[in-house]
């Protein structure tokens, strides 16, 4: 009897111990599965952030290159008449292209197609009045604006590598990113921004000059094309050189501390009106920031009645050497029209008529105690500039901007673009 229930004894643990291992094996098998979805759902999480990263950066490279590009289309060769714009454009398309490649997604420098079919698309904003949208259409004709296209995919061999390729056998994610960036000339005044002052040089040079009057102006020498054309300026070197460069030149007299004031076609002003000496020399490295403008203005403006200013007693002292530090910088310059001498030696009361911008060639100490400027025009942008469409409250939205043709002809100048993204 003992001996026939003890080996049913031993049958039973036996199966019991059968039983409790295939249970065991049962729940590792289960949480070897719950952990591998606990670590697909990890890697998925962590490569979704790490897409959203990379997107993130392809976008600021993208920004980056359009306002590049977009900064190139307003250049001097806008003021010469026998410019090439497609030198101009190729020009604008490798800029673009260096500075996406100075900007990483997901480690690798970014890349983009500078073919002309590429991803660099030179055209204008036009406005659809059924839609009341401006709309990008491509031209090479006198472009205003940029569309830069960035794609790293599949396709171009160059996706972005994400934790799952491996598991998945995918050779990575496409990611993608568009930037425009468009520059507009329709001017009416200009603001400092945090950190950003106006690049101006409180210079104000004669725009016509009288019948029988000598002095070189703005209008003759300049827009009229009948000034010395002697000297070059490299945009892409930033160096001055001797010899025609298709930009003519106009040559400045100060006044003179015991001359005749009416003689000279150049004036350093006063925007502020309690300027000392030593902060308006402050005004030409710098240029204009909220402490150089009058307390009760918001930005320098000359469509608010702001247009006469107090100039000072010639060019002389230091302010020949801190011109001199000015050289070759293209800044915003200041035309006027009428001058009124106030009885102290030089200076007066000017009447400010428009912003043009130029740089400085060369500066010349005369024995009088006189100063010769040399002063060449030049096309720039600048970010602190304020549009007609601006004073509307609308700066910040192109779908609602209104102008019309007549508006912006008077407000539109050739010198001066502001630069913008506008998407």
């Amino acid at each position: 009897m003992m001996m026939f229930q003890r080996p049913s004894k031993i049958r039973h643990h036996a199966t019991a111990r059968g039983e409790n291992s295939k249970r065991r094996g049962s729940m590792t098998l289960v949480a070897m599965m719950s952990l591998l979805v606990i670590v697909g759902g990890v890697a998925l999480a962590l490569d979704r952030l790490w897409l959203d990263n990379a997107k993130t950066e392809l976008e600021i490279a993208v920004e980056a290159a359009a306002l590049r590009s977009g900064q190139l289309l307003a250049s001097d060769d806008l003021l010469r008449p026998d410019a090439d714009i497609e030198s101009r454009l190729q020009h604008a398309r490798h800029e673009a292209g260096r500075i996406a490649r100075e900007n990483f997604i997901a480690g690798k420098p970014v890349e983009l197609n500078l073919d002309a079919e590429g991803d660099i698309r030179f055209g204008r904003l036009i406005h659809r009045e059924r839609t009341g949208e401006y709309v990008f259409v491509e031209t090479i004709d006198s472009p205003t604006s940029v569309v830069v296209r960035g794609l790293h995919s599949r396709s171009r061999n160059n996706p972005v590598a994400t934790l799952l390729n491996g598991a998945t056998g995918n050779a990575g994610a496409d990611v993608s990113a568009l930037s425009e960036a468009s520059i507009d000339n329709r001017i009416v005044g200009f603001q400092p921004l945090a950190g950003v002052p106006i690049p101006a040089l409180p210079l104000a040079i004669l725009e016509n000059a009288k019948d029988g009057d000598s002095r070189e102006s703005w209008a003759n020498q300049i827009e009229d094309r009948q000034g010395l054309d002697q000297y070059g300026y490299d945009e892409r070197t930033g160096e001055i050189t001797r010899g025609s460069d298709g930009i003519p030149e106009i040559h400045l007299r100060s006044v003179l501390r015991r001359g005749d004031p009416d003689k000279a076609n150049v004036h350093v002003f006063d925007v502020n009106g309690s300027s000392t000496i030593d902060g308006l020399m402050g005004q030409f490295p710098d240029g204009w920031t909220e402490q150089d403008l009058p307390k009760p203005l918001a930005g320098f403006r000359l469509n608010e009645g702001t247009d006469e200013f107090d100039t000072v007693d010639g060019i002389h002292g230091s302010t020949p050497r801190v011109l001199e530090e000015t050289i070759g910088q293209c800044r915003i310059l200041f035309l006027y029209e009428n001058f009124l001498a106030n009885g102290r030696s030089g200076a007066g009361r000017i009447e400010i008529s428009r912003p043009v911008a130029g740089r400085v060639l060369s500066v010349e100490v005369l024995q009088d105690d006189g100063c010769k400027l040399i002063i060449q025009p030049g096309v720039m942008t600048t970010r602190t500039a304020i549009l007609t469409d601006d004073d509307a409250g609308s700066n910040s939205d192109w779908s609602n901007r209104r102008s019309s043709a007549d508006d912006s002809e008077q407000v539109a100048n050739r010198y001066i673009y502001k630069l913008q993204i506008t998407n």
